[in-house]
């Protein structure tokens, strides 16, 4: 079974915690837009009144196309459960997510949960996270941040797409992806970016999350 196989499973198993009625808060990246594909399915199936809050426009197209009822950010504070992805996962489920640039709206949603759930690939658990820091930030605050994380140990390199163009994130920011190598301590690093203004959302995730799905590379799926 290929990776992209044990992918859709966990996508396929993360579904089915979904109950009839749930607001769902959809996060981004591939291994939700497997979860989102699988719920479709059991939602036509099984006829399941079951509507979701997009976190990206990846994800609400995704949900659109099979058929999901999209909720308006109103409804937030009334989510049932969020399932999103992970760019990395520490020893301690520290996360590290924002590499789509969604990381402000998903820390809103986890939090505004009353369950979460990860879906992520072998490859994102690690030990220690050595992912760059995604910032969303203003285009004010730009230089005066760029400054800031390079005082203390870091690489801030401003996030662009083909041909030099800045990536914009969905609120109409820029995002720093900020590399500090290994980061042993991951949650002092996002005390001291939660203390630079200009900051508008970091990509470290230290909140507690109810459920870690995990699809390996022999097909199979867990928990941990």
């Amino acid at each position: 079974m290929s990776k992209e196989e044990a992918v859709k499973k966990m996508g396929e198993q993360a579904a089915q915690t979904i109950s009839n009625g749930q607001l769902v808060g959809l996060g981004s990246g591939s291994a939700v837009a497997a979860f989102v594909d699988a719920l479709g399915k059991r939602i036509t199936d099984e006829n399941l009144d079951v509507r979701g809050i997009p976190t990206s426009m990846q994800v609400e197209i995704i949900a659109q196309k099979n058929g999901i009822v999209l909720e308006p950010p109103t409804l937030i504070p009334d989510i049932d459960v969020v399932v999103d992805g992970a760019d990395e996962v520490d020893k301690n489920h520290i996360m590290i997510k924002g590499g789509g640039g969604a990381h402000y709206r998903e820390k809103i949603m986890i939090d505004a949960a009353d369950k979460s759930i990860i879906v992520a690939d072998s490859s994102k658990y690690v030990d220690v996270i050595t992912w760059p820091v995604p910032l969303e930030i203003s285009e004010f605050s730009r230089f005066f941040v760029e400054e800031k994380i390079k005082q203390h140990g870091g690489k801030p390199v401003i996030r662009t797409l083909n041909k030099g163009y800045p990536f914009f994130t969905q609120n109409g920011n820029l995002v720093i992806d900020a590399h500090f190598g290994n980061i042993e301590d991951p949650l002092k690093l996002e005390q001291l970016l939660l203390n630079i203004p200009g900051i508008i959302a970091n990509g470290i995730f230290s909140m507690k999350i109810d459920t870690f799905f995990k699809a390996n590379e022999d097909g199979s799926v867990e928990t941990v």
